[in-house]
C-alpha cells in the first residue's frame, strides 16, 4: 500500500492519521477483539493512538510501510501453518470459493472479480476452474459446502466465513488434505488458516477519531454494524468504541445491524429513531450503510449530522457530496483488490512461496473533505447506485507489488485485471 494512504486526502482533519506500530516479535497473551490492551490511551479525543501487534510472527524484516499497516490488528499475527507447504502440481488448480452471504455489492464484486481473474489465467494452465458457493448466512450449510469442495480435491479454497470460530474443525480437515484455506475479509481462529483482511480494529479506531473531529470531540453518536457475529464487524465496532473511549464528552447511544446494506440500515435506522427520540450528534458505520442512514434521517426529520463511514459505496459517496461535503469522513475496503490478493495469495501458496504469516493484512487509511469527493466520484455515479465504490485515486490496497513481502520464497504471480 502507498505510504499516502496513511495520512488522509482533502481538507480538514489536520491532526495525524499516520498510525505507527509497535512491533513485538515474541509470543503474548492472546489478542482479543476489545483491543483494549492494544492502545495509548493517553491519546487526546480525535488523535490517532499508538497502537501495537501482538503474536508470534517477527514483522521486523517487512518493509515499515507494510509494517504500519498491522498496528492495533485486533487479535494475533501468527507464523503461517503453510510456511512449508508446496502442492504436488504446478498447474492446473481448481480454486473453491465459498461466501457466506450474497445479498450485498461488496459480495457481489469479490465472486465477479474472482471469475475474471481465473479467467485471465486460464490460457496458461494455471488455474482452470473456480466452484463457487454461497451459504446465505447458514453456517451449517456453509461447512458442508466446504467439506464437500474438500472431497471434490480442489487444490484451495478461498473464503469470507460466517463465523470466527465455527469453521475450525473443516479448516483443519482441508489443511489436512492438503487444500490451503485462505479468507477474505472474515478472520478466524483457526491456525490453519491465512486470513487476508484490512486492519478492521485499526480502521474503527481511525473513522472514530476522524468523526469525533467532526463533531467538536462532544455529542451522542450511533453505531451502525454490519452482520452481527461477523468477524469484519465485531473488530470494527471495537474499533469504533475504542476510538470514542478517549473522548469523554461522547456518548454511544446505541448500535443497530445494518448488514452492509442500505435497505437493512435505512429500516433499523428508521425503527430506532421512532423509539429512541434523544439528540444524534454523529453515525459511524460499516459500509454500504451511509445513504440509508441518510434517507432514514430525513424521513425522520432529523437534521443531517456528521458520518463516518468505513467502506462507502458509490450511492454513499454521492449522497455525502450532496449533503455533507466536509461531514464526512470515510476509509476503503475495495473487493476488486481483495479478491485479487485472495487468487494470489493462493496461488503463491500453492506454488511452493512459503507464506509467512498468518494474517495479510493492510489499512488503507481515512479521507475527508469536498475536494476528495470530487477526485473519487465518477461521472455517471447516481445516488441511488449501491455498487461498490473503488478506492480513491492513487489509494491501492495490498498492491501486487505488496504481496511478495508476505512470502519467505516470493516467485513470479501472474498480473489479474483490475
Amino acid at each position: 500500500m502507498q505510504h499516502a494512504l496513511k495520512s488522509m486526502i482533502g481538507l480538514g482533519l489536520a491532526s495525524a492519521l499516520v498510525v505507527t506500530m509497535t512491533a513485538c516479535s515474541s509470543a503474548s497473551t492472546a489478542g482479543s477483539s476489545s483491543g483494549k490492551s492494544k492502545q495509548d490511551t493517553s491519546a487526546a479525543c480525535g488523535a490517532i493512538p499508538k497502537l501495537k501487534t501482538t503474536g508470534t510472527a517477527d514483522l521486523g524484516g517487512l518493509p515499515k510501510n507494510i509494517q504500519d499497516e498491522y498496528a492495533g490488528y485486533f487479535t494475533d499475527v501468527n507464523a503461517s501453518k503453510y510456511g512449508s507447504f508446496v502442492s504436488k502440481k504446478t498447474s492446473g488448480f481448481t480454486i473453491g470459493y465459498s461466501d457466506s452471504f450474497s445479498a450485498n455489492s461488496w459480495r457481489g464484486d469479490v465472486l465477479a472479480q474472482l471469475n475474471a481473474g481465473v479467467a485471465s489465467v486460464k490460457s496458461s494452465g494455471q488455474i482452470t476452474n473456480l466452484i463457487a458457493t454461497n451459504s446465505n448466512l447458514d453456517n451449517n450449510l456453509q461447512i458442508q459446502q466446504i467439506t464437500s469442495m474438500i472431497n471434490q480435491k480442489v487444490d484451495a479454497i478461498i473464503a469470507i466465513p460466517g463465523s470466527p470460530t465455527a469453521f475450525d474443525s473443516v479448516i483443519k480437515q482441508a489443511f489436512d488434505a492438503g487444500i490451503p484455506f485462505i479468507t477474505l475479509a472474515s478472520h478466524v481462529d483457526s491456525p490453519y488458516a491465512i486470513n487476508i483482511d484490512e486492519n478492521y480494529f485499526g480502521v474503527g479506531v481511525d473513522v472514530a477519531a476522524g468523526l469525533a473531529n467532526l463533531m467538536s470531540h462532544k455529542g451522542s453518536v450511533v453505531i451502525v454494524d454490519g452482520i452481527n457475529g461477523a468477524p469484519a464487524s465485531k473488530a470494527l465496532h471495537d474499533g469504533y468504541t475504542a476510538g470514542f473511549s478517549n473522548c469523554p464528552n461522547i456518548s454511544v447511544a446505541g448500535s443497530v445491524e445494518g448488514q452492509w446494506s442500505e435497505a437493512v440500515t435505512k429500516t433499523s435506522m428508521l425503527q430506532y429513531l421512532a423509539t429512541n427520540p434523544g439528540q444524534i450528534d454523529g453515525v459511524i458505520n460499516g459500509g454500504g450503510e451511509t445513504l440509508g442512514v441518510i434517507q432514514a434521517l430525513q424521513q425522520s426529520s432529523k437534521k443531517l449530522v456528521p458520518i463516518g463511514d468505513s467502506n462507502p459505496d458509490k450511492g454513499s459517496l454521492v449522497s455525502l457530496k450532496k449533503n455533507l461535503p466536509d461531514k464526512y469522513v470515510a476509509s476503503t475496503l475495495p473487493p476488486v483488490a481483495m479478491a485479487n490478493a485472495g487468487l494470489l495469495v493462493a496461488l503463491g501458496t500453492l506454488l511452493g512461496y512459503q507464506p509467512k504469516f498468518d494474517a495479510i493484512v493492510g489499512n488503507p487509511g481515512v479521507f475527508t473533505g469536498a475536494k476528495t469527493l470530487d477526485s473519487w466520484i465518477q461521472p455517471g455515479w447516481l445516488e441511488t447506485d449501491s455498487t461498490q465504490a473503488p478506492a480513491p485515486p492513487g489509494a491501492e490496497f495490498l498492491p501486487q507489488t505488496e504481496l511478495p513481502s508476505f512470502f519467505a520464497k516470493p516467485g513470479p504471480l501472474p498480473s489479474l485485471p483490475e
